[in-house]
């Protein structure tokens, strides 16, 4: 639970986060340039579709994050101008990421000629896997921080952590009070939701257009509509503060924590609907 990994024997540090980025990139590549190739995207330029493809995920999630991020929580950003130009370690917001990244999808599906079902029912095939590396980062550096907690779960973070760092927590001598490491549950079941749409696309082959995309819309919307309820940082953004004591007492968290309704879940919400609403409309053409 460090935002350094480790020292590099040539100087300088490794960077929790940015170093399982780049692992879950590269974890996710060979499957990604296997199943491109099975489903005949740009033959005569897979190696140029490859590189677009990357470059168009890589800049969307760092544009569209901090963008959402900037709109979720304005008031820090009128305060502090200057902030807009420094990546803190706390400033992103996947659903924001996912956003520019489908619409830089569109740019490579007329770039290559590919139908813009295709990308997605590739993408989402192997997202899952990168994503989750990413999820391990946040817990790594301590950011994306859980609510404080009782259960046996919880962790308590060090002083050099986001959530030490950022006042996200309660301090308990040297390490923070404890909290629910939403973080590395969410990793967990972005594993499982990986492993199951892999498996899923190796047994079935390319399925009817948009069927692969509603399964990781639907699986995802879950997980995350469930591990916002145990998120203690500010920069998810509440729409609406509900605190549920009932069930915040079977979650182990603060009676007064609001477990609905952060514009994350909104966004997780809509993605079951469009999930389920594919699964239904492609139901046919896969029986």
């Amino acid at each position: 639970m460090h935002p350094t990994l480790f020292s590099l024997p040539w100087g300088g540090t490794a960077n929790a986060y940015g170093t399982l980025i780049l692992l879950g990139t590269l974890a996710s590549m060979p499957g990604l340039w296997w199943d491109a190739g099975r489903r005949g995207i740009a033959p005569d330029k897979r190696a140029s579709f490859f590189v677009d493809f990357y470059l168009a995920l890589a800049l969307g999630a760092y544009v569209g994050g901090r963008l959402l991020h900037v709109l979720t929580v304005p008031g820090a950003y009128l305060a502090e101008p200057w902030r807009l130009l420094v990546a803190d370690g706390t400033g992103f917001v996947f659903f924001g990421s996912l956003l520019a990244i489908v619409g830089s999808w569109v740019w490579l599906s007329r770039r290559y000629a590919v139908p813009l079902s295709t990308l997605f029912d590739l993408a989402a095939t192997w997202m899952a896997l990168g994503h989750g590396f990413g999820r391990l980062g946040c817990f790594f550096a301590g950011c994306c921080w859980g609510a404080p907690t009782d259960a046996a779960t919880g962790m308590q973070f060090p002083a050099d952590s986001m959530v030490a760092l950022h006042h996200g927590a309660a301090m308990d001598g040297e390490h923070t009070v404890p909290l629910h490491p939403v973080q590395l549950y969410e990793a967990i079941g972005l594993f499982v939701i990986a492993a199951w749409l892999v498996r899923t696309r190796l047994r079935r082959g390319v399925e009817a257009p948009y069927r692969q995309a509603s399964r990781y819309a639907l699986a995802y919307g879950v997980l995350r509509f469930a591990t916002e309820m145990l998120r203690g940082d500010d920069s998810r953004g509440l729409l609406l503060s509900l605190p549920l004591p009932p069930l915040a007492r079977l979650l182990h968290v603060p009676a007064t924590q609001p477990l609905l309704l952060s514009s994350s879940q909104l966004l997780a919400a809509a993605l079951v609907a469009v999930g389920i609403w594919g699964l239904r409309r492609t139901r046919s053409a896969a029986a």
